[in-house]
């Protein structure tokens, strides 16, 4: 049931069930059917089990039914845990009973292959008829903390007990799932829901995204992701949490090739393409993390901080120079600012401690051991003097020495009485009630300093994404244009383009020489040739474009395209030559789209030549976009300083670039059911003023 909008109570009887049956429920605690009727024990589940096992009269000291028949009350959630062989015959019963919502923790379905995918359609096919959910198959199972409610196998919640907090954990494989909920609580988070989602039969991780952003206990969400099934969900979800201000943080695998196929094997998962991935992501201000640290030292920072600034200014204040420029350093990478002091902030600097470095990071030197007010003066200066919108602050193990911790624990007080909202970020060793009362307090505390620094890049970036607002769509074309089912050829691509909008190349199409001759003659100089063959792509690589033609050598070099075309592929069907005048100045662009399978169109932009060939210089947009994001995709470009003008250089037309991949982006959205990609190469943008222009362009339909 992916393609349907969130049904909130149907994932209520998930998390938040009255009344629990377990099939193949076993007195076992540490088996499989066993362990999830220990924690329902254990955790003192205020609903009804129903332990179901034909062999027993009692299991762990509740009474047992023969079958799920037998049970005289209504269930809103089943748990299958029993052979796969006999899983199809129990969902049967679930549907049968009425039971709402199951959860199967079986594996053999889709991740082994043909024969395994169609028995999980055949489960899928009873649960739809019956209207019931099915969560897996081949998942770990889900917890709801403040039902009291645990549905899994794992050990981590015994070894772990669950203390309720504003993170909600989901993840496509178990096992990471269950680490995720380790290490969360290892680190001393609070977790309010937990959901692992196996192959997704069903239920998936944008729809658990979707229902966690509606959950006013939920302020922070980590999601473990092999693939995403469900684009449509998992970008509307990624929205509302924007506009809800809550930070999503995702752990993305499958980059890789062998990652990918990895992936698939093990969750049946379609990874996609990591780069559109990465475009999705950014477009609705989610972070990827790139390693486990970052992904829980952000879930934590983001579960502890008042609040996310809009800026993107860091002041880094240090006990030690070297790490204040190793700190300079990773913010530079991270790509924040770190704005130099102004006079008065360093004068006043200067005022506190003569020797101090006053630039940026502000180094305060072992000096705060003689005198700790220091640590809190020159807090009071970076947030005063307006100079930054969150500060990361490295005090070594200063604050453990026994004479010091109290003190230095009074001036944190202090300095968060007087700035309670300000963002920092502390750099301390602090532990047990020492380290809770600065949480308390507000502060995040990492201790390593380029983690601490990374945490406060991520922190900027989610304030400036929630503080944009929601999305405003694009507005669609003035008059739609479809694109045809069969192929069209490059002509015919750039006459629908021009319709669009989209300013292209006058030109010809010519049959004969003497039509060549005669077209190029109409021209005011020297004209390009190009064959026109929808069999023949890459035209030059075959020598299927000439260049500077004139007039009189025209019909030589009609006869010329053709009789390479001929040699190359000689059934290849051949429209003709078109003829257009040669474009001297301007700068080559790219302009591009691919339809991705789960997310639909995304153009790709970058500068033609060596630019997009060697060194991958583009830069991506999901569609649909505006003007305003697409002049924000061409600043991007490491070569974007080529389009401002170099060495003299006239400055190109960016405007209408933006115009353009504006236009090009809602006209793929708009036909995203009818192509495959569209190759606008090159896009010559002409200097300021005289627009731009598609001089050559393929449209291949889906």
């Amino acid at each position: 049931m992916n393609e349907t909008a969130i049904n909130r109570g149907e994932l209520d009887a998930l998390f938040r069930p009255r009344s629990v049956a377990v099939m193949g429920a076993s007195s076992d605690e540490k088996k499989i059917g066993g362990r999830p009727i220990f924690y329902l024990k254990q955790y003192e589940f205020a609903g009804d089990i129903y332990p179901i096992n034909p062999n027993y009269d009692k299991v762990q000291g509740i009474p047992a039914y023969k079958s799920l028949a037998d049970v005289s009350g209504e269930v809103d959630l089943a748990l299958i845990a029993l052979p796969s062989a006999i899983v199809e015959d129990a969902v049967i019963a679930c549907a049968q009973k009425g039971v709402k919502a199951t959860v199967i923790f079986s594996a053999g379905y889709a991740e082994i292959g043909a024969e395994g995918e169609e028995a999980q359609k055949r489960l899928l096919s009873i649960a739809r008829d019956a209207g019931m959910r099915i969560m897996g198959p081949n998942c770990m199972g889900l917890a709801g903390f403040d039902a009291r409610m645990i549905m899994t196998f794992g050990f981590a919640m015994e070894t772990k007990p669950p203390a309720l907090g504003p993170i909600g954990i989901v993840s496509q494989s178990g096992a990471y799932g269950a680490v995720a909920y380790y290490e969360a609580r290892d680190r001393q988070l609070g977790v309010s829901l937990w959901a692992t989602t196996g192959n997704e039969g069903d239920i998936g991780l944008s729809e658990i995204l979707e229902y966690y952003v509606a959950d006013d206990a939920i302020k922070v969400m980590l999601l473990y992701m092999e693939g995403c099934k469900d684009g449509e969900g998992f970008t509307r979800g990624l929205e509302a949490a924007r506009t809800a201000g809550k930070p999503v943080i995702v752990t993305k695998v499958g980059g890789s090739d062998i990652g990918a196929e990895a992936a698939l094997s093990h969750t049946a998962s379609i990874t996609g393409s990591d780069a559109v991935f990465d475009t999705v992501i950014a477009k609705y201000g989610a972070h990827r993390t790139k390693s486990m640290d970052e992904f829980y030292d952000l879930g934590y920072a983001c579960s502890i901080t008042r609040s996310f600034p809009n800026g993107n200014r860091v002041g880094l204040l240090t006990i030690s120079g070297g790490v204040g420029v190793l700190m300079s350093d990773i913010a530079s990478l991270h790509g924040l600012e770190v704005p130099k002091l102004s006079d008065a902030a360093r004068a006043r600097i200067r005022e506190v401690i003569p020797y101090a470095g006053t630039r940026n990071p502000v180094d305060i030197t072992g000096q705060a051991l003689n005198q700790p007010d220091i640590l809190e003066r020159c807090i009071d200066i970076l947030i005063e003097e307006d100079i930054c919108d969150v500060i990361v602050v490295y005090m070594a193990t200063s604050t453990q020495a026994p004479a010091l911790a109290n003190v230095f624990m009074d001036h944190f007080r202090s300095i968060r009485g007087k700035h309670p909202d300000v963002p920092i970020v502390a750099g301390v060793y602090a532990e047990g009630e020492r380290r809770k009362e600065l949480e308390d307090l507000g502060y995040i505390v990492i201790r390593e300093p380029t983690r601490a620094v990374g945490v406060a890049a991520a922190l900027l970036r989610f304030g400036r994404n929630f503080a944009t607002g929601p999305m405003k769509a694009p507005p669609g074309l003035l008059k739609r244009v479809e694109v045809p089912s069969r192929k069209p050829n490059e002509v015919e691509s750039k006459v629908l383009l021009a319709k669009v909008g989209i300013p292209t190349v006058v030109e010809t199409l010519v049959t004969s020489p003497e039509m060549a001759a005669s077209a190029v003659a109409g021209l005011c100089g020297p004209a390009a040739l190009k064959l026109v063959s929808p069999e023949i792509l890459h035209k030059s690589e075959i020598g299927g474009v000439m260049l500077n033609v004139t007039e009189d050598s025209a019909a030589e070099s009609f006869n010329t395209l053709l009789d390479r075309a001929k040699r190359h592929k000689p059934d290849a069907l051949v429209e003709g030559v078109v003829v257009a005048p040669m474009i001297d100045s301007g700068v080559e662009t790219i302009l591009g789209v691919k339809c991705d399978p789960i997310f639909g169109p995304v153009v790709v932009f970058g500068l033609g030549g060596v630019f997009v060939e060697v060194l991958q210089d583009v830069t991506r947009r999901l569609a649909p976009f505006g003007i305003a994001e697409a002049h924000e995709m061409i600043r991007e470009v490491k070569g974007y300083p080529l389009l401002e003008g170099v060495r003299g250089g006239a400055v190109a037309d960016i405007d209408a670039l933006a115009a353009a991949l504006s236009l090009l982006s809602i006209f793929s959205h708009e036909n995203r059911d009818r192509i495959d990609s569209i190759d606008i190469n090159p896009f010559i943008v002409l200097p300021k003023g005289q627009g731009a222009v598609a001089v050559d362009a393929l449209i291949v339909p889906s």
